[in-house]
């Protein structure tokens, strides 16, 4: 499995927004007191079981971390929403999805995408 780290503050998230110009980064925006959030969670935590070498996996509390989460919207230009994942290369958002769309299989084959 790879380790997802959180972002706590708007340094974190300015650095993870920075290691996307060089890796293939996903960030799952995550509210703790919704119930689309807990199954979306599910659906990230499945992915991360097979997520292809070299990933980066990051999530950030949107309660908790509401400045990082501001930032991550204002750098990448995709209105906030959570539950949220993110898919950054190349130094942008390739791919993103929200609540009941976010699905391991449909996140694993997004990143299938990126290597063929």
């Amino acid at each position: 499995m790879a380790p997802i780290r959180p972002i706590h503050s708007v340094q974190d998230a300015e650095f993870v927004l920075a290691l996307a110009a060089s890796r293939t980064v996903v960030i799952y925006k995550h509210s703790p007191i919704c119930s689309i959030s807990e199954t979306a969670l599910e659906e990230f935590e499945a992915f991360a079981q097979d997520a292809p070498e070299g990933t980066e996996l990051f999530s950030v509390d949107v309660l908790e971390a509401r400045p990082a989460s501001r930032k991550i919207e204002e750098e990448t230009g995709i209105r906030h929403e959570s539950p949220q994942i993110l898919v950054l290369a190349n130094g942008g958002v390739i791919w993103h999805a929200s609540h009941r769309r976010i699905r391991a299989a449909d996140l694993g084959a997004q990143m299938a995408s990126l290597s063929a």
